[in-house]
């Protein structure tokens, strides 16, 4: 675990400090005259909700990398966690629903280091021998699975060409689902969503369509949104690197620290890493990208966001924007509660998930907990100097935690969908409808969907029993069917489904708790009106 720590820290802080560390440096004997370091500021709570409300909200996430931080997590009341590896052995505080995250690298020539058409994992192998992947998802089933971690970054993260991604996610995807149905897959996050981000998913989608004929399955879209320079203007490397296989013009450049070029589109300041005007800029992008793709009816995650550049607390302090800004603990509080109102609240009926109130985001995940990297302005715990084990929550935990407990803690079901079928020679057919909750918190016990075959919903065909604890945020649904005998022919046959019709949930809303369905029966006996002008 010390080992994965470690990494960790190289890959998000060391990594970005190598592209920027010798211009700051340059610029230091500038700042140290104008700007002192801001002191640390006393934290002010947020009003919390009642008594006995707050309870892990499937919403919140959190990046971990140890059960030590397990205590902290529950005072926080995230819902969703990730370790960036497939780690199914550790423990989770109750309420928490583990995402585990399948790692890979692109094959290279051992001399030459050219890269070759192939891949391996570094996470379980795609096989059911002891130590394999399949016996972990045979004992796991139900989970959210994603499928490599930053996918576009050289060296630092999973660095594969966009075309042999696509042959890896073929193969992981099948893999998994081929040993549980009722897996959800989700596709990498990119370091960042820009041209070239985009460019990269471009390739991956041509590629995937190209070779399987058939467009990529994506149960559940993935981001990350950092803000970060991703070349300079010699043509050399910046903090986020250009995008694996894509074209370094769509590259967001390095403002070299001239202040004067952060209202270019093309240039990512220092001082633009907490820009929340970007922050949600990127999210459109991508809800964009999705929809020009017909996807706009798929959920969107962001596995991974905060503030990476670091704080050290001196006067002056180590790293500066171009406008001698620190990255302090008040100014890291302020994105994280902008953000978090972003993503509460911003809908949008052109690009939104319509099963989750046309919200763009459905979860998100900050982090980290703690990733033992010095000087990290992002942490949700402070460390004990010497065992470097978590002792309480930082100021940002404290945050953090306080922001969860203003969120409502509701458990809304929506019939999401209802089949339509045809059939012929026969009166009796199959009907489904999914259901979804698009609360925040898991329905606690079980409920009924009702099949009526009037829209008065008076006339029952069959009802059936959904579990309890369907889970939240709308990312999963399920389907329920039932067989409904004396269908009329020649006719279509209408079916309305409602969702918890005895009222055992509590929810938000009661409005959206019926879809409606038909059945076709002997379709080539039906004639349509023509139409003449």
């Amino acid at each position: 675990m010390e080992t994965e720590q470690n990494s960790m820290q190289i890959r998000k802080i060391i990594g970005l400090m190598a592209a920027f560390t010798f211009v700051m440096i340059m610029i230091f004997g500038v700042y140290f005259s104008q700007v002192s370091a801001e002191k640390p500021q006393p934290y002010v709570e947020k009003p919390m909700a009642e008594a006995g409300a707050v309870q892990p909200s499937c919403r919140y996430g959190v990046a971990s990398f140890r059960a030590a931080d397990n205590p902290y997590i529950e005072e926080l009341n995230a819902g969703w966690g990730v370790d960036f590896v497939v780690n199914l052995g550790r423990t989770w505080p109750d309420g928490v629903v583990y995402s585990p995250i399948v790692r890979m690298k692109q094959d290279k020539d051992s001399v030459t280091g050219a890269r070759l058409p192939s891949y391996t994992l570094s996470t379980p192998p795609l096989t059911d021998a002891p130590g394999g992947l399949g016996p972990l998802i045979i004992a796991n089933p139900g989970l959210l699975w994603l499928v490599g971690n930053e996918v576009d970054r050289y060296f630092w993260q999973d660095d594969i060409m966009p075309d042999i991604y696509a042959d890896a996610y073929y193969d992981i995807y099948h893999f998994i689902k081929d040993r549980d149905p009722t897996a959800l897959i989700a596709i990498s996050g990119l370091v960042e969503v820009t041209p070239g981000r985009l460019q990269y998913l471009d390739i991956v989608w041509d590629s995937y369509l190209e070779k399987y004929n058939t467009p990529i399955p994506v149960d559940v879209w993935n981001l990350h949104v950092y803000i970060l320079p991703e070349i300079k203007a010699d043509g050399s490397s910046s903090s986020a690197a250009v995008a694996l296989g894509t074209d370094p013009a769509l590259a967001i450049l390095e403002s070299g620290n001239n202040p004067a070029l952060c209202p270019q589109d093309n240039v990512y300041c220092y001082a633009e890493h907490d820009d929340t005007s970007i922050f949600k800029d990127q999210i459109v992008a991508m809800r964009q990208w999705m929809k020009d793709r017909g996807l706009q009816n798929k959920p969107l995650i962001l596995s991974e966001f905060s503030l990476l550049y670091p704080y050290d607390g001196q006067t002056p302090c180590f790293l500066m924007d171009e406008f001698g800004g620190c990255f302090t603990p008040t100014r890291v509080q302020k994105y994280m509660e902008d953000t978090f109102a972003i993503l509460e609240g911003e809908t949008d009926v052109n690009l939104g998930y319509p099963h989750d109130n046309y919200r763009l985001v459905q979860q998100w995940l900050w982090f980290a907990m703690n990733d033992l990297s010095l000087n990290t302005p992002n942490a949700l715990v402070d460390l004990d100097p010497i065992s470097k084990l978590p002792i309480q929550l930082s100021t940002i935990g404290m945050k953090y935690r306080d922001e969860v407990a203003t969120s409502n803690f509701e458990v809304n079901l929506i019939a999401s969908m209802a089949s339509q079928t045809a059939v012929s020679n026969v009166t009796t057919a199959q009907i489904s409808a999914e259901v979804r909750n698009n609360g925040d918190i898991p329905a606690g016990a079980s409920f009924t969907v009702s099949f009526y075959s009037d829209a008065a919903l008076t006339t029952l065909i069959d009802e059936v029993v959904v579990p309890a604890n369907l889970a939240g945020c709308s990312v999963n649904g399920q389907t329920v069917s039932v067989t409904w005998n004396g269908l009329v022919p020649d006719q279509v046959n209408y079916f309305w489904a409602k969702v918890d019709g005895g009222d055992v949930i509590a929810e938000s809303s009661e409005a959206d708790n019926v879809a409606s369905g038909l059945v076709i029966v002997d379709p080539e006996q039906l004639f349509l009106p023509l139409t003449t002008r």
